[in-house]
């Protein structure tokens, strides 16, 4: 039986097609940027090649690895990129994230709306990750990585897609773009265009953009239209390529400019590193992604939990039925290299009386290193050196009753140390 100190609540795929996600007033939440930050993930499935961003995955002109699946949905309080932007500057944001296994990186392509998605909705930075993602992290399946914003890898020029249009309107996104756009222009370009031809701000929609004619033909009776986009950092990008003002539906137009990365990340890859804090005054890790207690036997017939009652400060851990044949794992949802930490230690006592437990690092219920304690009730401490293990991952700390009568255990301060 598994309780975890918080509910759990499912995170949905991407946004529909539509508005979906660019209602109310923009939330400002912190989150990682050019630095390193902790950041939820979950996983969806993908469906197509589309997304909330408007552009297919698998356009050539996009780096191979987001040809190849490796893409992610932004939560929506996070919508405006990590420079804080309209809703829709993260369409074509790269991430890099770091999981105990590996340390990919992602572009934002799809939309986690907070309708229907708790874990979407701001509590914690959250990327919905796709399959290929979760897979070569080991990561995905509400678990706890490091973040950092990088600068796409693209080679090449941004390109314009085209969704819809007609000779006054056209829907398109902007794609392979080193950094975030926070706005783009256009105006009339060619023989015959006529005035006024000022540039003209696109207007966003959803994960995309909107080129509107406003009653004229969006080329002003030129040959076509001309772009001007300007990046989250600030650069300024003037394309000559003279896009018709009555493309065909699908087609991309090679821009012939790209920006450059002008706020650089900070520091060294990013190194997710598990919480070593299992339980001090509270569940180590981060919202709806912490350790948790799974007890067994007569252990799960009577009170486990968090307790004010007898504890030396704040609050502690108390399974009140500790008897012959049971006892309980601490656990973590990740496993992790036995070399990631150097001891596990933790402070315990009885309600009453004397008894003896068994402590032991383990991982899906193998155990290594079991040793037998003496407890009492007052507080003393346990710690157990985990050079000499031979399990190569760990993912919990396992107690049990070494043949006492039952009694209540109570423990805090517990950890796995570095």
């Amino acid at each position: 039986m598994l309780i975890s100190s918080l509910a759990l609540a499912g995170c949905g795929g991407g946004a529909d097609d539509g508005d979906a996600g660019t209602g109310g007033p923009r939330i400002d939440a912190g989150a990682p940027s050019e630095s390193c930050g902790s950041v939820r993930l979950t996983t969806y499935e993908t469906a197509g090649e589309g997304g909330w961003c408007e552009y297919p995955t698998n356009l050539p002109m996009l780096p191979a690895f987001v040809r190849e699946g490796f893409h992610a949905a932004i939560a929506e309080p996070w919508n405006g990129s990590s420079y804080r932007g309209d809703p829709g500057e993260a369409c074509g944001e790269c991430w890099e994230i770091d999981s105990v296994t590996d340390t990919r990186v992602v572009m934002i392509t799809n939309l986690c709306p907070i309708e229907g998605n708790p874990l979407c909705a701001g509590a914690h930075f959250h990327l919905d990750v796709a399959p290929a993602v979760s897979s070569a992290l080991r990561a995905g399946f509400l678990d706890e990585g490091q973040a950092r914003r990088v600068p796409c890898p693209v080679s090449g020029s941004v390109h314009l897609y085209v969704n819809d249009e007609n000779v006054t309107y056209m829907r398109v996104a902007f794609v392979n773009h080193r950094v975030p756009i926070r706005t783009a222009e256009f105006r009339g370009i060619g023989d015959g265009v006529m005035e006024p031809n000022e540039w003209t701000p696109l207007r966003r929609s959803a994960g995309g953009w909107e080129v509107i004619g406003d009653g004229r033909q969006v080329d002003r009776g030129g040959q076509g239209v001309q772009f001007r986009i300007t990046s989250a950092q600030g650069e300024v990008l003037v394309s000559e390529t003279i896009v018709p003002g009555h493309p065909e539906r699908r087609s991309t137009w090679d821009l012939g400019v790209q920006f450059e990365d002008r706020m650089p990340p900070m520091g060294g890859s990013c190194d997710f590193v598990p919480p070593g804090d299992v339980y001090v005054d509270g569940w180590g890790g981060i919202d709806q992604v912490r350790w948790l207690i799974d007890p067994w036997g007569e252990a799960e017939g009577g009170f486990f939990g968090e307790t004010m009652n007898g504890c030396d400060s704040g609050s502690c851990v108390e399974v009140a039925r500790f008897a012959p044949s049971s006892g309980f794992h601490l656990r973590y949802g990740q496993a992790f290299s036995r070399d990631t930490f150097s001891r596990i230690e933790a402070r315990v006592r009885t309600r009453s009386g004397a008894a003896r437990i068994g402590v032991a690092p383990s991982h899906e219920g193998t155990r290594c290193l079991r040793q037998v304690f003496d407890v009492g009730p007052e507080w003393s401490e346990v710690s157990i050196d985990l050079a000499g293990c031979d399990q190569p991952t760990l993912s919990a700390i396992t107690m049990d009753s070494e043949g006492s009568p039952t009694f209540a255990l109570l423990i805090d301060d517990v950890r796995y140390v570095r």
